[in-house]
């Protein structure tokens, strides 16, 4: 399943990424009652109000789509099926039409218009498992990053699954389970994915609203960005990921201030990531501060990050700002999490091209090569690599 405008921005670097939890549909959970301990400049922006913001109004149904779903799940549970397969089944026939569109819209929305990003399509899953009692969980899933550029925001999606519990399921107490049967909703499953750790059900509600506050950024809305990303901490206030999205927000807003003490907050969480990191650096190089730009970045190159995407993006923006051997780094280091990123490899084969070591430019196309499957992009791969053949040929 593709894009779930879980967002990373490599710019001004963010991870939204989608996360797991098991979450029984009722009662409803309510916001984690944790203390909000990051300042926050309330002043800079305007305080509008927003339908968005009713946890309700996420997984809402309207009458006529409650009836149009519970006709079809009954129509399969008369003929059989269990309640999770039921569901499975529906999903699977009505994504055979979706449209598959970078935006995060409500359960409603998802219905009426049959679009939406891959959270879309697990806020309206959950919706369904709600309106039948169906238990479920989120997970976060790994998969190969499309990049596209904003004015000087780079974006990277990811997607998420939904897990739906078998009700049937009775457990013999002379055996241990590992787990409970499931079915996850995997819209895009590919062998190459790698899955995600587990969240709460708050932590999935928080990148929801992490999602609306980045479109809000790419859109230069400050202030709405704002509203959603301080309403994603207050559904979690663990979350690094969040916290730098408001550091990001609040030095837009020219608050470089408070933006500095809010990403000494992360740091004194102890669980730094590269895009929080990114982001600091990048404010203390606009204030000249370079010695604990070395500081960070020392240890910026030194973090093991789970996810290889984000070595990757960070490469781009290395290679972006002309440091090519901060680049080179990060390339290597995301294949050596994911040795099937030819994104990478391509990035390494334009640095030793302009570095004229042509020999690794030909080794890295390919590599490139053996993880490409567009025919457009093999054609032009071998058309480099003929070219650098050839080149390496005549001067040998």
């Amino acid at each position: 399943m593709k894009s779930a405008k879980i967002i990373s921005i490599f710019m001004l670097t963010l991870v939204l990424s989608a996360c797991s939890t098991k979450s029984v549909n009722s009662p409803q959970p309510q916001i984690a009652k944790q203390q909000i301990n990051i300042p926050i400049n309330d002043s800079l922006f305007i305080q509008t109000k927003t339908t968005q913001l009713n946890e309700q109004a996420i997984f809402s149904l309207t009458l006529e789509q409650q009836n149009q779903f519970l006709l079809k799940f009954n129509r399969h549970i008369t003929l059989g099926f269990k309640p999770h397969t039921a569901l499975y089944e529906i999903l699977k026939k009505k994504i055979t039409d979706f449209t598959y569109y970078g935006e995060t819209y409500n359960a409603t929305t998802v219905m009426e218009l049959n679009k939406g990003n891959c959270m879309s399509l697990a806020i309206l899953t959950t919706a369904y498992a709600k309106l039948v009692g169906l238990e479920f969980s989120y997970r976060v899933v790994h998969t190969l990053p499309i990049f596209s550029k904003k004015d000087d925001l780079v974006l990277s999606s990811s997607h998420v699954q939904t897990i739906i519990y078998d009700p049937t399921f009775v457990p013999d107490k002379s055996f241990f389970y590992l787990s409970t049967p499931r079915i996850a909703i995997d819209y895009f499953p590919n062998k190459w994915n790698r899955k995600g750790k587990a969240y709460s059900y708050n932590a999935f509600i928080a990148m929801y609203y992490k999602n609306l506050a980045a479109d809000a950024l790419v859109e230069k809305d400050l202030s709405k960005s704002f509203i959603y990303a301080n309403k994603a901490y207050e559904y979690d206030t663990k979350n690094i990921d969040t916290i730098n999205l408001l550091a990001v927000i609040h030095r837009r807003a020219g608050d470089v201030k408070t933006a500095e003490e809010i990403y000494k907050v992360a740091l004194d969480m102890g669980k730094p990531n590269i895009s929080l990191l990114s982001n600091y650096i990048m404010l203390l190089k606009s204030q000249l501060r370079m010695e604990e730009v070395a500081v960070l970045q020392n240890k910026m190159n030194k973090l093991d990050d789970m996810n290889p995407y984000q070595s990757l993006g960070e490469a781009f923006n290395a290679r972006k700002n002309g440091n090519i051997k901060q680049a080179e780094v990060f390339f290597k280091k995301a294949l050596k999490k994911a040795p099937y990123l030819n994104q990478a490899y391509m990035g390494l084969y334009h640095i030793y091209v302009k570095q004229q070591e042509m020999d690794k430019a030909q080794e890295m196309l390919i590599k490139a090569l053996e993880w490409t499957y567009e025919l457009d992009e093999k054609k032009l791969y071998k058309q480099k690599l003929y070219s650098i053949s050839q080149m390496i040929a005549k001067n040998s």
